[in-house]
Parts: C-alpha cells; structure tokens; sequence
C-alpha cells in the first residue's frame, strides 16, 4: 500500500513540477531547459531567446514563495528533504506531521521550477517517508514499526522518481547511517520501491533516466585514471560539504534581515550567478545527459577548465539555495558536480591517451558515482543507484573503486547533518543496549569529575550572545547558569528560529526572557536508564546536571546522548575483557 501511495504521490509531484517549470522556465524566461533522454519533453524555443532579467528574479520568486510556506506552515520541510527523513528516523520515533509531505511538494516546485540549484529526490523521500509515517499511525504501529514503514516510504518514493527501484531502497537503508545499514527495512523497501517504480513507470515509461552509449570498461589502465578522479571527487566533496553548511552558519543565518527574506536572498545569488551561467541552476541534469552522450552542452562550450568551473558553480549555487532555506534535495546537484568533474579530468585524460580514453561518456558517469558516495556516506546505493540511471553496468568495477576512495577519504564529512555513526549511535537503537549494565552505570562515572561546559552560557545573556556562542561552539541547545552557580533554564536556538521579530530585539533581549525547557534535570546519581528515557521524551541535545544537596539546583555541567553512547561502548568493552 505504501509503495502504491508513494508511486502515486511521485507521479502528481511530477507532473506537477514539469507544468510549473513550462510555465517559468518556457512562457516566462524563454528559456529552454535540457533534461536527460529519459525525461525529455521537447521545446520549439529558439536558441538565444532567454530573457535573462526574467532568469535573475525568477529565483528570488521562488524563495519567497517556498520561504513563506515553510516557515509559517511547516519548518521541518526546510532543506534536503532527506535531513528531515533522518531525523524522523532516529529521534521521533518515526513520527512525521501530516502536512509536511504536502509542503514539502509545494515549496520544492516553488524552488525548483523557478530554477533553484537543487534536486527533487529529497522531497520524494520526504513525501513518501511521511506517507509510511501516516500509515504507521493510522494503523496504530509502534515505533519500531513506524520507522520501518517510514523507511519503506522513502524507498518507494525515491525508487518512482529515478526508476532505480534496487537503489531508492538501498538508498532508504544507508543514507541513515555514516557507517553502517538498516538491514532490519531491507525487505520492506525493496517491496514499496518496486511497487512505486512500477506504479510510476507504467505512467512516465520504462526506460533508463539517462541514455548511455559509449563503451564500458575495457582496459586495466583506465583504473588509475578513475582512481585519480577518485581523489578529486574527495577533495571537491568535503568543499562542498564545508560550503554548504558554513554558508548556512556564517552568512545567512546570520543576516540582521527577517528569516522571510533569506530564501530570496539566496534565490537572488543564483539568479546573478544563472545570468551568466543557466546550467547551474535548476538539477542541471540535461546537461550532464549530453556529457554523457558528447553532444554539444547548450550555451556553452564544454572544455576542461569550463567543466570544472562549473561543478565550482554548482556547488555555489546548491549552498546559497539550501543554506538561505530553499527546499529541494542535494542528490542531483552532487550528481552534476560529479558528471563536471568527471568529464574536466575524461577531457584531460583523453588528450593525453586517446588511445586509452576514446570519450568522456564513462567518466562522467562514475564521477556522479563517486561524488555523492563521498559527499553522502552511501556507497553502495550511489553504485547501485547511478547504474539503474543510465543503464551502464559495464561501469560497475570502476565504480566501486572509485565511490570506495571517495568514501575512504571523506568518511568524517556529510551532507546530511542529521547522519549518525551506526546504529549503536541512534536512539532509534536503545533498546539494543543493555538495560541491566545501563542501571549500573551513573551520570557521576559517566562524567569522572569533568562535567562538560562547552554548553553553559549565562542567564543575563543577550540574544546576540546567545548566537554567537551557538556559532562558535555548534551547540544549538544551551543550558542557562544565574549569577549563583544555579540552573536557570534551557534554550533550544532552533526553536527561537521560527519566532517572529526577535531579530530586531537581539541586544535586549536576555537569555532568562528565552527559557523554552525548564524541567529536565539529572543528578550525579542517576542512572543512564534515567538519562536515556529523557532524551527518548524530548527533542533536546544536552540535559543539565544538577547537584541539589544545597538546597538549591547547583549547575554542574551536561550530558548529551552522544556521551552516554560513547561511555556505554568502553564500558561494554573493557567488562567483557575483564570478564574473559
């Protein structure tokens, strides 16, 4: 049932998406936009129509839009789409509103279609996994069968809008996890994902998204060509990691203007960018698509130094789209930095050994690969995935060597703030640890007389104190301290985000006046059972420790959930050594 909704749901997002992109990007632009073989629907614009103020404002519409529906309707559908997947997955019980899908599909044709440099498989991710996530309520499931349900949505709905029915259900799985997969979803996702490609592909077709006909591997030496864009596809995906959150951190979120404003900002910057250089907006997938084909790139003229100038571009654009609160998914746009990459260096490589690399079409191809295996910690769903787009199997041996150098390389960054290590770092697996070793554990050995500080500010506070200390330090919930060593309340900076004028009263604003938690406290001698089930109740990063014994609530320091998983796993290992 869930991959027939989700199947359903891509095939409106879909449509819906081409007929708001004709009317922008065609009626109003006039400007023709290439889209992969498997996806074309044909223009009778003539080249050098574009009209390009139109192309520059455009964006800044898009913003807007998608700026207002998201923050005054539906907060967690900001972003990739995926980041809220995850989130739901591993610290809301599999729980998801049922307006977020509907938002999420609103505000990513918003962006979008008005050529915002983002994708649309995070929000078909999002929509599906909120589809399993209302399943899951409807028929009452409990939490461990909520997230699989929401897991199978997301596959079905990544499986309908690539027609890569083996990799949406991979990518369900693997996205969760830096290091590891939830095995446990396999076999659910993989059935909602073919019944959604199926449901989709009877409507849109059968065929690959993206036609390939060059010849595959074929000579051992092409390895350490592919090796090396490996290496590259590394050391452009953590810039763009980088980029892509310090532009959040360090530009938009900080700009004195109201957080309505921000998305056409960076809608702006795109627009300016697109004026010169269309191809960076939008998924941009057409353009790879006559990469891989070596058909002439529309408006441009497809060199090394051009390629690789405009993967620099895409990741530019992308930023200021996400960062600024666009929504759209961050799939796509590593695909084309990627498919530029690997074309620059298949450009390169084939002046200097044409014998051995006769075309570019192949690089392309495993640069998508290897970029997004680097930048999402998913080798194994960007192998999969990237071959289900084009058809090229031939490419599987150098596909993996190349996503495993990208992974290997880039293992600490990712694209998805939300990723933990394992499944022994999700609270989605406490019931994996164990409760009889946890209640012999306390807060007080946890700590070895070091509480953690790294989150205490002062009570008297400003606002603009507060968010300084949120950006210096990377904590978005701060613990208050009076002027006598007592606790005085918690601060979640993310929830101050979607309150109204506060940017205006940052200097006079005390942090005491911004108490949003007050009643979660643990002391030295509780336990970890006693930690854990406070964080499993609330959405909140770092519980204050207390000392009470004075009569007053003497602040000690914190705890996050990080630290008690952290502690559990030496403990665990160092008894079971004892014991052996």
């Amino acid at each position: 049932m869930i991959g027939v909704l989700g199947g359903a749901a891509a095939v409106l997002f879909y449509e819906a998406l081409q007929a708001a992109t004709h009317l922008t990007m065609e009626v109003l632009a006039r400007h023709s936009v290439p889209e992969p073989r498997g996806e074309a629907v044909g223009s009778d614009l003539a080249p050098g129509s574009t009209r390009r103020g139109v192309l520059v404002l455009l964006p800044v519409l898009g913003g807007l839009v998608s700026g207002v529906l998201v923050r005054r309707f539906a907060p967690e559908a900001e972003g990739t789409g995926t980041d809220g997947y995850i989130d739901a997955f591993h610290n809301k019980s599999g729980v998801m509103r049922g307006r977020v899908p509907v938002i999420k599909s609103l505000a990513t044709i918003a962006t979008l279609s008005t050529g915002g440099s983002v994708g649309k498989e995070g929000p078909t991710a999002q929509i599906g996994a909120g589809i399993g996530a209302a399943f899951g309520r409807v028929i009452r499931m409990g939490a461990r069968a909520r997230r699989t349900l929401m897991i199978a949505g997301a596959a079905a709905g990544l499986g309908a809008i690539f027609r890569a029915p083996l990799g949406g259900a991979l990518t369900a799985i693997e996205v969760l996890y830096k290091e590891d997969l939830e095995t446990d979803a396999l076999t659910p996702a993989v059935l909602a994902s073919v019944t959604a490609y199926t449901v989709f592909s009877t409507v849109n077709g059968f065929e690959h998204v993206f036609a390939f006909e060059s010849e595959g591997f074929h000579a051992p030496a092409q390895l350490f060509v592919y090796a090396l864009l490996g290496l590259l596809c590394s050391g452009l995906g953590i810039v763009y990691v980088k980029f892509l959150s310090g532009s959040k951190a360090h530009f938009f979120d900080r700009l004195p203007i109201s957080r309505y404003l921000v998305p056409p900002l960076g809608g702006l910057l795109v627009g300016a960018t697109g004026y010169f250089f269309p191809q960076v907006m939008g998924h941009g997938l057409g353009y790879v698509q006559q990469l891989v084909l070596g058909e002439p790139m529309t408006g441009i003229a497809a060199t090394t130094g051009v390629l690789a100038g405009l993967a620099l571009l895409k990741i530019f654009t992308s930023s200021c789209t996400l960062s600024s609160g666009g929504s759209g998914g961050a799939f796509a746009p590593s695909l084309f930095i990627g498919a530029m990459l690997g074309g620059s260096l298949g450009q390169a490589a084939q002046g200097w050994f044409p014998t051995l690399v006769p075309d570019i079409g192949p690089f392309v191809v495993v640069g998508m690969g290897a970029f997004f295996a680097g930048v999402a910690n998913a080798p194994i769903a960007s192998i999969v995935m990237v071959s289900e787009l084009t058809g090229a199997y031939d490419l599987l041996p150098p596909l993996m060597l190349v996503a495993t150098i990208a992974l290997v390389t880039t293992r600490r960054w990712s694209i998805y703030s939300g990723q933990v290590d394992n499944r022994f770092s999700s609270p989605a697996h406490l019931w994996e640890m164990s409760p009889g070793a946890l209640r012999q554990m306390t807060v007080r050995e946890l700590a070895d007389g070091a509480y953690d500080e790294r989150a205490i500010v002062p009570a008297d506070a400003t606002l603009r104190d507060l968010e300084r200390h949120s950006a210096e330090t990377g904590e978005t919930d701060l613990v208050l301290r009076d002027a006598t060593g007592a606790y005085a309340g918690l601060v979640s900076m993310s929830d101050l985000a979607v309150v109204d004028g506060l940017e205006h009263l940052d200097g006079l604003v005390l942090a005491r006046d911004l108490v949003n938690h007050r009643g979660m406290t643990l002391t030295p001698e509780d336990d970890l059972i006693r930690a854990l089930e406070l964080f499993a109740g609330r959405e909140f990063d770092n519980i204050p420790i207390v000392d009470a014994r004075e009569g007053r609530e003497r602040l000690l320091g914190h705890i996050a959930y990080g630290d008690i998983v952290a502690f559990y796993k030496r403990e665990h290992t160092r008894r079971g050594s004892a014991a052996e």
